[in-house]
């Protein structure tokens, strides 16, 4: 994808889940994606139209189970989840992030296919647990 085309991409999902203002959430930025790619090639994964311009994309995390456990427990937020994951670097579990569609290309699967085909790369098709954060309706 190209340098405007990602823009684009973070400029949307920031507008949407607001990290900026949001101290418990994962950032939205460069730094983020390079954190993510540095774990897994296919922890962010897109969908595009004919045109090749991103309609929808989703984010996982592998973790290990502990730092699940700290998750789910409320211990550390999303953003410190994203900074232990790039530490440890372990593929115990994974985090189901995010998964954004624009408006006009929702009601059509995209985010559940995306999701799928990122939660199998990341965990090499293993059983892994599951987990997430319900941020919105949507």
């Amino acid at each position: 994808m190209d340098k405007k085309a990602f823009e684009k991409v973070l400029k949307i999902s920031e507008e949407f889940f607001g990290s900026t203002i949001d101290s418990e959430q994962m950032p939205i930025s460069q730094e983020s994606a390079d954190k993510l790619l540095s774990i897994h090639p296919d922890t962010v994964v897109y969908k595009f139209d004919k045109e090749g311009r991103p309609i929808a994309w989703a984010v996982v995390v592998p973790t290990s189970t502990r730092t699940m456990d700290q998750f789910l427990r409320k211990e550390i937020s999303e953003r410190e989840l994203l900074d232990k994951a790039t530490q440890e670097k372990k593929f115990e579990s994974v985090y189901v992030c995010s998964a954004f569609v624009l408006p006009e290309h929702r009601k059509k699967g995209y985010a559940k296919e995306l999701l799928i085909e990122a939660i199998t790369k990341v965990s090499e098709s293993k059983t892994l647990p599951l987990y997430c954060w319900i941020y919105s309706d949507e």
